[in-house]
């Protein structure tokens, strides 16, 4: 199950990259046509792979979501449910899944991030982006910007789900590259989700 306006923002992002969505456009759903313009895209693997998660999000109540449960089990921590925070589970999941790895001792926790390949003079697609919150820390990972200059970033548990969320650049402590390749970033008008809940 995917929430469907989660993914619209995805798609308006897509449609704002200059991906197609001749058939159904930005329509809510994460189908075969979403998912083929997503690896049309010039970006980086781990980005397309973190691009097809979003929408996954958190189960209410005794219940847990079974993928949120599989991005934690890429860690060391031993959760059995999806309230654990798990922004930091999530990139270690996606860098799994892409075939990276990131050397960390423990990727759940979401400022070990800021250890990751080469540090970033300024933040393109796919740079890791570390900031503070009161009690631990919040990653992401850099997809474009909004015309007023804040930076796009997807990430999990982002008001408890995977989405793309605006943040003022400001925030970030640490911008990290998996590689030594910049990759400029897209203007795209999204709105964010309003509330973001963080690791």
């Amino acid at each position: 199950m995917r929430n469907k306006n989660t993914v619209k923002q995805l798609q308006n992002y897509i449609l704002q990259s200059g991906a197609k969505l001749p058939k159904f456009g930005a329509d809510g759903d994460l189908g075969s046509e979403t998912k083929e313009a997503i690896e049309k895209l010039d970006i980086p693997k781990y980005v397309k792979i973190a691009l097809n998660e979003v929408g996954v999000y958190e189960i209410v109540g005794k219940l847990h979501s079974a993928r949120i449960l599989e991005y934690q089990a890429t860690t060391a921590g031993k959760y059995t449910e999806d309230e654990t925070p798990w922004c930091g589970a999530f990139i270690s999941w996606v860098m799994k899944q892409a075939g990276i790895n990131h050397g960390l001792k423990t990727p759940e926790r979401a400022k070990d991030w800021m250890n990751f390949g080469y540090e970033a003079k300024e933040p393109g697609i796919g740079s890791i982006a570390v900031k503070s919150r009161v009690g631990g820390g919040h990653v992401c990972i850099v997809v474009g910007k909004t015309n007023d200059g804040k930076l796009l970033c997807v990430g999990g548990n982002q008001n408890n789900e995977v989405n793309i969320h605006a943040y003022n650049s400001s925030v970030f402590e640490s911008f990290r590259n998996h590689d030594k390749i910049h990759y400029p970033l897209v203007t795209a008008n999204i709105v964010s989700i309003s509330k973001v809940t963080e690791a």
